[in-house]
């Protein structure tokens, strides 16, 4: 295995740790430490790999979840700026504005989304009960989800991308060469919201689930933190114009379904399982993480 894989299998556990402790004090030193670096060359090849210093990196993805939060929850912006760390609201939008160009307020009131929260200045569309798509949704929970993958960043809205492609492949040729467990399940995992961020900024891991740490020249051993409730719908990839159908379900999910369940959007991964049916159709189950609304 090449020195540049090293670096980045050693940076993704970081990552992996940073992700799941957040909200923990995250000193260069305890990341250093979960990569098997120095303090100074974690930073160095930290900054290479992710292109931003680790101060950055955590504040930026601290004000991506806080965004989340001003998007569904009806808490206080001086709540959302305590739980994530900053030591004074006044700090808090100022970093906010930085990021987003906007005051907390504004966003939480002005940034279009799917779910219609009470508090946001906006008009959302107006969705009947519809039996069809009720009918494709269940629940599920999940636990945490061991993998094998690959990270790429950026989604399309027509689901063509070559990266995530290649990804697969060289997951399935993997699979191939070292045999497959009946256990183990090919899935995609979406750790951004697309609300949030941009499509393109979007980062996606393309996976093979598996028990036991192993790492090759291309596959990263990761465990995302997915324990908790799904709403899922089962979707067929070979079906026509199913771009469209997989967002005219994801809006009808996010701005009728939740609502008249009393749920909300959650901060955990978005997971897609694949399978193949008798017919060869690739069939796609879509998970959304959700909570119970306070109300």
């Amino acid at each position: 295995m090449n020195n540049n894989n090293v670096y980045k299998i050693r940076i993704e556990a970081a990552l992996e740790y940073l992700e799941s402790n957040i909200d923990s004090e995250l000193s260069l030193k305890s990341l250093a430490n979960v990569s098997g670096f120095s303090p100074y060359h974690f930073h160095r090849i930290f900054c290479a790999i992710t292109g931003q210093t680790l101060h950055k990196y955590i504040l930026q993805r601290k004000l991506y979840l806080a965004a989340n939060q001003l998007l569904y929850e009806d808490c206080t912006i001086t709540q959302i700026a305590l739980a994530h760390g900053f030591s004074t609201p006044s700090i808090f939008a100022k970093k906010f504005k930085e990021l987003f160009n906007c005051t907390p307020t504004e966003y939480r009131e002005e940034k279009t989304r799917k779910y219609p929260a009470t508090f946001a200045k906006l008009s959302f569309p107006k969705y009947i009960y519809d039996e069809t798509i009720e009918g494709c949704f269940f629940l599920l929970d999940l636990t945490d989800l061991k993998t094998i993958c690959i990270g790429i960043t950026g989604l399309s809205e027509i689901w063509e991308n070559p990266e995530i492609e290649k990804a697969y492949q060289q997951i399935f040729q993997w699979l191939k060469d070292n045999g497959t467990n009946v256990s183990t399940q090919i899935c995609g995992i979406t750790i951004d919201t697309p609300e949030v961020q941009s499509l393109s900024e979007c980062r996606y891991y393309a996976c093979a689930t598996l028990e036991h740490p192993m790492h090759t020249e291309s596959l990263t051993y990761r465990i995302f933190r997915t324990s908790g409730k799904y709403i899922c719908c089962k979707m067929n990839r070979n079906q026509q114009d199913f771009a469209a159908n997989f967002f005219k379900y994801m809006e009808y999910l996010y701005g009728f379904y939740m609502p008249e369940h009393n749920l909300l959007p959650d901060y955990r991964p978005f997971i897609e399982f694949y399978t193949q049916d008798v017919s060869g159709n690739i069939i796609i189950q879509f998970c959304v993480p959700i909570k119970n609304s306070k109300k």
